[in-house]
């Protein structure tokens, strides 16, 4: 079967900042259906042209689209003249497993895969190339006799079965870390934590998977003779397992592979556990991503962070002992939040010191425990809003107008302080307030 992959072109936050990474999910999925024999063509509209109204669908029997929620109208755009053309469109990816009902309903694609998408997508193509319209495959949902049909899916429980990703167009990507070519692996799925605004234990479910380190260290030498100096770990919670990050981070010291690294953790983690953080520094981890959201400790329960806020400074003392950097990420707009809790947020962002610090607009995503609680108060219509930098729903204490400002004068507060404005806050703001159209007051 030909096959056509597309990653929707994002314009996102960090997209716009310029960290553009390829799309891992897809590439998964590629690579199992090249397994099988099929012919898949992968299209990142983030790093290639692609002219969606002289594109000719007809080349191919199937056409895989992975949307989240902020580029849904795009993919309707792309389904809608796939469709025209008579190819049989298929969705996958986080926007589309919360909302396969409605999708399906509204006649937008012919089949949606939920979750993980190697093995169900692969056996949905096999079933199409046998001209089967209706199988049973678990996760994947179809219309039939005016119904919605959706076997639950399944996760896979040995991510060493899977094939490494498909990099056959990694020469289109450019983002650097630490001045050095930088690209993405992942060494698990899952996250056992229930954050109210994250989809991930819904998408990956709750009950961690890991790779082997024997099976990632392979992964790293084939990227190490890609010519890659610098990679990300996107696993959802890197540091979870201590253990496991140390034997990992001492392998890549005995095989001397030397990459300059960050990942995604979270600051209970890091406590306690000194050997971790001396190892990864050891092994060239640079940055870790940690959510501290909220200088309030009313707000972080109301989130289910289930940490508190005061442990963030003994954090960023640790990580600063072995020169580790810090992205800190803040979520403003709880519902418990107000004029004077978001300004204790801020004041305590920029009291942390941070080397990169990121706010966003509390955004009900669908498929997150936040959208079921707020669904009656989401007023906007418009996904392309669901960006993290707008106010959605009707919320108690703002307007959308009004903490879109507060939203703004957190980002000028922190990059404007003497230590981000001579490091890197100048040409942050430049990028950031360019934006009008994401970013307007």
């Amino acid at each position: 079967m030909r096959v056509l992959l597309i990653n929707p072109y994002s314009g996102g936050y960090y997209y716009r900042l310029g960290a553009v990474y390829p799309p891992l999910g897809l590439m998964y999925i590629s690579s199992f259906l090249k397994r099988k024999g099929h012919s898949v063509t992968l299209i990142d509209m983030n790093v290639e042209k692609f002219d969606l109204e002289r594109f000719n669908f007809r080349d191919y029997d199937v056409v895989g689209i992975s949307t989240d929620t902020v580029r849904f109208p795009v993919v309707e755009r792309i389904a809608e003249k796939a469709k025209a053309q008579n190819v049989t469109v298929v969705m996958g990816g986080p926007h589309a497993t919360a909302y396969y009902n409605e999708i399906l309903r509204r006649g937008l694609c012919d089949y949606v895969v939920l979750g993980e998408g190697e093995k169900a997508f692969s056996d949905l193509v096999e079933s199409i190339s046998s001209n089967e319209k209706y199988p049973l495959i678990p996760g994947v949902a179809y219309m039939k006799d005016g119904e919605v049909v959706a076997l639950p899916s399944r996760f896979l429980e040995n991510l060493d079965d899977l094939p490494f990703p498909d990099r056959e167009k990694v020469h289109l990507y450019r983002t650097k870390f630490a001045g050095e070519r930088a690209t993405s692996l992942i060494t698990s799925r899952g996250c056992p934590f229930n954050c109210e605004f994250c989809s991930a234990s819904q998408f990956m479910g709750r009950r961690i998977r890991w790779r082997s380190i024997e099976n990632v260290m392979d992964e790293l030498k084939i990227l190490k003779k890609k010519g890659y100096g610098s990679v990300v770990f996107f696993d959802d919670n890197f540091t979870i397992n201590p253990k496991r990050v140390v034997n990992l981070c001492e392998e890549m010291l005995s095989e001397d592979l030397r990459f300059k690294w960050w990942a995604f953790s979270r600051a209970d983690e890091l406590l306690g556990r000194e050997d971790m953080v001396e190892a990864m520094s050891e092994a060239g981890c640079r940055m870790l991503f940690i959510g501290f959201e909220s200088a309030s400790d009313e707000v972080l329960e109301e989130y289910g962070k289930n940490l508190k806020s005061d442990i963030a400074f003994d954090v960023m003392k640790l990580l600063k002992k072995y020169k580790i950097d810090v992205f800190a990420s803040f979520v403003i707009g709880a519902l418990k939040d107000t004029r004077k809790t978001i300004e204790k947020t801020v004041k305590f962002a920029k009291k942390l010191k941070a080397s990169i610090v990121q706010f966003s607009i509390l955004t009900p995503y669908p498929g997150t425990v936040l959208f079921e609680k707020l669904k009656h108060l989401i007023v906007e219509k418009d996904w392309r809003k669901f960006d993290g930098t707008h106010l959605v729903f009707k919320h108690p204490n703002f307007s959308p107008r009004e903490l879109r400002r507060l939203f703004m004068k957190a980002y000028y507060a922190v990059y404007t302080s003497p230590k981000l404005m001579f490091k890197r806050g100048i040409p942050f703001l430049v990028r950031l307030l360019s934006h009008r159209e994401a970013y307007s007051l």
